[in-house]
């Protein structure tokens, strides 16, 4: 009966710390701007069609599919003070696949029109931190391995400002944007053709996406803390019901 109890127990306590102490899920980075945002410029367009758009093509790594979980745009209020504001969000086709020339094609995978709200002073930058529950048509799409994309912004309710990095030499801007996954590059582009704001500078954009992980074996120090003193006492008083 010893035996058989401890050998139970043990599977008790096991469970109960499994199902006690919380493990902790990650965060994994696609496409980000490797160099800060310092200035924005409009869309030519409030409510305007895909093509009216600030956006970038890339292509998946090999080991897909891959989910859109979240997205965070870097914006500027512009001249706007109204406080709240909405935008389209879409993945699509691109037109080619070659570097510095790929733009949005017409094929739609997955859109979503967020609304959100923003500083009511002018000029004022802000971050728009967008999860999978905000963008259910984005994260329910699986990206394919190896296949090019292009993730745009387009329609915004109000004349707002996309943050960009400007003064890149022409066929350098995708070196300056950090991937992971296999991920390339392949342009960066507004209003559905290569960015350049003047003869010598081809901006980046404040446009970052990823996914997140499963649960991770690896709980929070917190957690693991609490976890210690339930083990140690747990196991204390098994011993202590054996030893009688």
């Amino acid at each position: 009966m010893g035996k058989s109890w401890l050998v139970g127990s043990m599977a008790s306590v096991v469970a109960l710390m499994v199902c006690l102490c919380p493990v902790s899920g990650g965060i994994v980075t696609y496409v980000t701007p490797s160099e800060a945002m310092t200035s924005n410029a409009n869309w030519s367009a409030v409510n305007g069609t895909y093509a009216q758009n600030f956006g970038y093509a890339f292509t998946t790594g090999s080991s897909g599919p891959f989910s859109i979980d979240w997205v965070n745009l870097q914006l500027n209020t512009s001249g706007q003070t109204v406080g709240a504001g909405a935008l389209t969000i879409a993945l699509r086709s691109t037109t080619n696949i070659m570097a510095y020339s790929a733009a949005a094609g017409t094929t739609a995978y997955a859109a979503d029109t967020v609304n959100f709200t923003m500083p009511t002073t002018t000029s004022t930058s802000f971050t728009l931190n967008l999860t999978a529950a905000q963008l259910p048509n984005l994260s329910a799409f699986a990206m394919q391995s190896n296949t090019a994309y292009a993730l745009i912004l387009y329609a915004p309710s109000v004349n707002i400002g996309m943050m960009r990095k400007t003064g890149y030499a022409d066929g350098t801007t995708n070196n300056f944007y950090q991937v992971t996954n296999g991920f390339t590059m392949l342009n960066t582009f507004r209003n559905n053709v290569k960015y350049q704001n003047n003869a010598s500078s081809f901006p980046s954009l404040g446009i970052s996406f990823g996914a997140t992980t499963g649960l991770t074996s690896v709980p929070e120090p917190g957690a693991m803390f609490v976890c210690g003193l339930i083990g140690i006492g747990v196991v204390y008083r098994l011993r202590r019901r054996t030893a009688c």
